[in-house]
């Protein structure tokens, strides 16, 4: 059960944001461990995922965030879609999809950007 959602944000945020599945660190990954930081300063906000990556795909996924609900609801739902989406399909993931899927308003649309980041450069490094 959540937490009662006194702030009015969006149904999909606050259930993210008040019931996390995904949060913590791994702590022994099975195949090759990729992490990434990234934040929007002006907004005080930091998103880090880490993920166990096997055989081209993301065995476990997990999220550390420091921001609004919004962030830490951004970083909960990128950690549950990693984990169900192969590395080929990374590049197709666009911040207006991640918008779209947690109904996020156009005043915390910088979250959604900065899990797109966070999606780039867990790509680059499974390229380089």
């Amino acid at each position: 059960m959540s937490a009662p959602n006194a702030y009015g944000y969006p149904g999909p945020i606050w259930a993210r944001f008040s019931a996390p599945t995904h949060v913590g660190d791994l702590d022994r990954p099975q195949g090759r461990l990729l992490l990434v930081e990234v934040g929007s300063p002006s907004a005080k906000s930091l998103l880090r995922l880490q993920l166990d990556l096997v055989d081209g795909g993301v065995a476990a996924a997990r999220f550390k965030a420091y921001g609004c609900p919004t962030t830490i609801a951004v970083g909960e739902w990128l950690a549950a879609w990693l984990e169900h989406n192969t590395v080929a399909r990374w590049p197709d993931l666009h911040a207006m999809q991640i918008r779209e899927a947690l109904e996020i308003p156009d005043d915390r649309a910088h979250c959604a950007l900065m899990g797109e980041d966070a999606v780039r450069a867990l790509h680059q490094q499974v390229a380089a």
